[in-house]
């Protein structure tokens, strides 16, 4: 029955996400280091395209993703201009990129030409491109073009990424399985699909989580039930999820320990929601944070924009 209640709850979760305008993600990569490309003017486009891909609805941020965009800096001339203030004036061309970095293949670019003036080359950059907001045509089109391509993608392989998911999961790699389906669009055709099995592997990941914390819990205690065993095994118990299945064990181990011990634990150490669907909207936003913690993960090993140099 409770699997069942569960079932429904995040079928209604889906078709309320539905609802809502669908977003894709893009991890925003750094543009290619360089004499000239600083930390500072990186760290200010990338801010730059993360605000004007929000407005078009675009997650982005430099989470790891399979999808990016990133740019490349050309420069024309730079030179100087006399003062006083001694001024640099540039004129650069900036090609920014989407593309799928797994695959690595560019799915839509853009160039833009841009010119600034600042007392260094580094604010005369900066200065440039004031012009990349999300009214320019070109940033749009190449928004756009990246977002058809990238659905396209979802919509002709998400039963791979599913079975990947299942695949890794049964190697007990969840958060690799939950980044995933985590991944797969809500205006996705296997979206609903990737919801479902989402629930279902973080309820698994959180029944085995729970279940060797449990065993854990009860060797310590039952090795050493002095006050000093309890206080290990409640630090044990005190890490289970909530929505753990093992959640009613941990309880009756709570009970006995506090018990036997003649002490005040407080193994009730996580809040409890009364309402079943802000307790599976948590559940969901929890299993999406596994799966970004793992690609993130592989970030050094995948992120190799070289291809679109």
């Amino acid at each position: 029955m409770k699997k069942q209640i569960l079932t429904l709850l995040f079928a209604a979760m889906g078709t309320m996400a539905m609802a809502q305008n669908c977003e894709i993600q893009l991890m925003v990569a750094p543009v290619e280091q360089g004499a000239e490309v600083t930390e500072g003017f990186n760290d200010m486009l990338m801010t730059r395209l993360t605000n004007v891909l929000t407005q078009k609805g675009v997650a982005a941020d430099p989470d790891f993703n399979q999808f990016f965009i990133t740019g490349k800096l050309t420069h024309f001339y730079k030179e100087t201009l006399p003062g006083p203030p001694v001024k640099t004036a540039m004129h650069s061309m900036l090609t920014l990129y989407v593309g799928d970095a797994i695959n690595q293949q560019v799915y839509a670019s853009e160039s833009f030409e841009v010119r600034g003036v600042g007392n260094t080359l580094e604010r005369a950059l900066m200065n440039a491109m004031q012009q990349l907001n999300a009214k320019n045509a070109k940033v749009e089109s190449l928004i756009d073009k990246g977002k058809k391509k990238i659905l396209d993608y979802y919509n002709k392989n998400y039963q791979t990424l599913l079975k990947k998911a299942q695949a890794a999961a049964a190697v007990n790699e969840y958060g690799e399985a939950l980044y995933y389906v985590a991944t797969i669009p809500e205006c996705c055709d296997g979206y609903d699909q990737a919801y479902a099995l989402m629930g279902q592997l973080f309820t698994e990941k959180l029944a085995r989580e729970g279940k060797q914390l449990l065993q854990l819990a009860q060797a310590v205690y039952y090795a050493d039930p002095s006050a000093e065993g309890a206080a290990k095994a409640m630090q044990y118990l005190a890490l289970i999820d909530p929505s753990s299945p093992v959640q009613g064990e941990a309880a009756t181990l709570a009970q006995e320990i506090k018990k036997n011990t003649k002490s005040d634990y407080d193994f009730e150490n996580r809040e409890k929601y009364k309402d079943a669907v802000a307790l599976e909207k948590d559940r969901i936003a929890a299993a999406r944070a596994v799966g970004v913690a793992w690609g993130n993960g592989q970030k050094a090993q995948t992120t190799n924009l070289m291809f679109v140099r």
